[in-house]
C-alpha cells in the first residue's frame, strides 16, 4: 500500500492533534457546523486505512476508553506515518474496542 506524502502529513497531524486532547481545536473550526464539515472534508480526503485508524482512534477517546494521555504517549514512541506503523496503530486501537458482552450505549 503506498500514499501520497501529503496524505501521510495530513493523517500524521490530525491524529497528533486529536490525541492531545484537544478534540475540537484540532481542525480550526468557528461552532459546531464548521467543526462537522471540516472534519468530513478530513476524514474524506484520507485513504481507507488511515481513515480505519482515525476512526477507532476518535471513537476510543470518546467513549473514554483511551485517554488523550495514553493516545499523545503512544503515538510519541511510534511512526504512523508508514504502513507498518499504522498497521501496529490499527492492531494497538483493537484492544479497546468493546467486550462482545458489554451493552453498548442506545442498545
Amino acid at each position: 500500500m503506498t500514499t501520497a506524502e501529503g496524505d501521510e502529513n495530513a493523517f500524521a497531524a490530525f491524529v497528533t492533534e486529536l490525541a492531545d486532547g484537544k478534540r475540537w481545536a484540532l481542525v480550526r473550526a468557528e461552532g459546531w457546523d464548521d467543526f462537522v464539515e471540516r472534519l468530513t472534508r478530513l476524514i474524506a480526503d484520507l485513504e481507507p486505512r488511515r481513515r480505519q485508524a482515525l476512526v477507532m482512534l476518535l471513537f476510543a477517546l470518546v467513549d473514554r476508553q483511551l485517554s488523550p494521555e495514553q493516545a499523545q504517549e503512544w503515538l510519541d514512541e511510534h511512526d504512523v506515518e508508514s504502513d507498518d506503523g499504522l498497521t501496529q496503530m490499527i492492531t494497538w486501537l483493537r484492544q479497546f474496542r468493546p467486550r462482545p458482552d458489554e451493552e453498548l450505549p442506545y442498545d
